[in-house]
């Protein structure tokens, strides 16, 4: 019985090809539209961790006037280059209570348009090997050797082996993973290898880098343990005002303030479509009950059972749900995949597909939830075909 009931669901969809294309489709909008806006947001959320655990500071202490600035250049990679305080706050927070570590870096910029640079609006970041405790991690677990002068690392979008900034050349020694945030779009270079950069810059570059003596950009903080990351930042913050620690969960909120409205935006959006689907899945399904009430009426009037009507219209539209739906998670996924960087720019947040079990897990979870929220619609139409009265049918033959 089982089979007949697939049988004659499958022959229903194959003789009704218009309307079987119409309800797919609206399973695929409602799962590709739900698949969607979760990768969309456990991407964001993703790219933020891999780009907070990248960075391996607890926080990044800044001047109070550049905070925004600092947000862009980590969330976006957007080059900066007129962050500036003295280095004495180097040792001035690295004495607070709560410090473990704390290490200095230069935010750099390379020039727009100019012969002297092979690669525009790069941004680049130079540390300090004797104090640095982000970058240095990686150099020692994947590189044979030190950094030395000229040698630079990039993320993940810096494809150039050999650079030149300023009139110098440069040797990518490597590649750090992707984050999605704005570590991919930067370089990381050696305080001896800026300076040396800034020196050769006088005479080979169309404007000279300038790298103000005894100043620093930002200071990368490592909280000891037992020190809640929140209380050392607003200790930092009360004990010299003109500048700010930001804090991962700060960087949190900053995506969450800056996507809250698109995303309020896409659950209306995908709530009035589930309803609009929905409907109109439930229409065209009672629609072919009408149609097909002779043929209920002759099922019925051969031994057929209510319970088999029922399950014929549901299997028939399950199979459909289901379908739609495999196709809409694997549109959804290509989607986000392939348009990833365009969805980050318009979101002004980072954004990192998650890894391959984590993927499978949103993709099987929201075609799960389309074949849920499609049930009503499949569900009543069933109801009332398997209720329908052999006798009345053939009496209006």
């Amino acid at each position: 019985m089982t089979m007949s009931v697939i049988h004659l669901a499958l022959r229903s969809i194959g003789g009704r090809q218009f309307r079987s294309v119409i309800i797919v489709t609206c399973i695929v909008v409602i799962s590709g539209f739900l698949l969607s806006v979760t990768l969309l947001a456990k991407s964001m959320q993703h790219s933020l961790n891999v780009g907070l655990e990248r960075m391996g500071a607890d926080m990044i202490v800044v001047p109070e006037e550049d905070k925004d600035a600092a947000e862009a250049a980590f969330l976006q990679g957007k080059a900066v280059s007129y962050v500036w305080m003295p280095k004495e706050n180097l040792e001035k927070v690295a004495g607070l209570e709560g410090v473990e570590r704390a290490s200095s870096q230069l935010y750099l910029s390379s020039l727009t348009g100019a012969p002297c640079c092979s690669a525009w609006d790069l941004f680049v970041v130079a540390f300090d090997p004797e104090t640095d405790f982000t970058v240095k991690p990686w150099l020692e677990k994947n590189l044979d050797r030190p950094m030395g002068l000229r040698d630079v690392i990039g993320g993940q979008f810096i494809i150039e082996t050999a650079l030149r900034l300023y009139g110098t050349e440069l040797n990518l020694l490597g590649r750090l993973e992707a984050t999605g945030t704005g570590l991919d779009k930067t370089i990381f270079m050696t305080l001896e290898t800026a300076q040396f950069m800034a020196e050769q810059s006088i005479t080979k570059a169309a404007k000279p880098l300038e790298i103000p003596e005894g100043q620093i950009s930002v200071i990368q903080v490592k909280v000891q343990p037992g020190y809640r990351v929140e209380d050392v930042a607003h200790r930092i913050t009360q004990e010299f005002p003109d500048l700010y620690a930001l804090t991962g969960l700060e960087l949190t909120q900053t995506v969450q303030s800056q996507t809250s409205g698109l995303f309020r935006a896409l659950m209306v959006a995908m709530l009035i479509i589930w309803v609009l689907a929905s409907l109109l899945i439930a229409l065209i399904f009672v629609m072919l009950v009408t149609e097909r009430r002779r043929e209920i009426g002759m099922l019925r009037a051969v031994g057929a059972s209510r319970n088999f009507i029922f399950r014929m219209f549901l299997t028939e539209g399950f199979i459909l749900a289901l379908g739609g739906g495999i196709v809409g998670v694997i549109l959804a996924t290509m989607f986000v995949y392939f348009f990833r960087d365009f969805l980050a720019l318009t979101a002004e947040a980072p954004l990192l597909m998650p890894p391959l079990v984590s993927l499978l897990g949103y993709v099987f979870a929201c075609l799960a939830m389309a074949l849920i929220v499609s049930l009503p619609a499949l569900i009543y139409p069933a109801i009332r075909a398997s209720r329908t009265d052999p006798a009345e049918v053939m009496r209006g033959v």
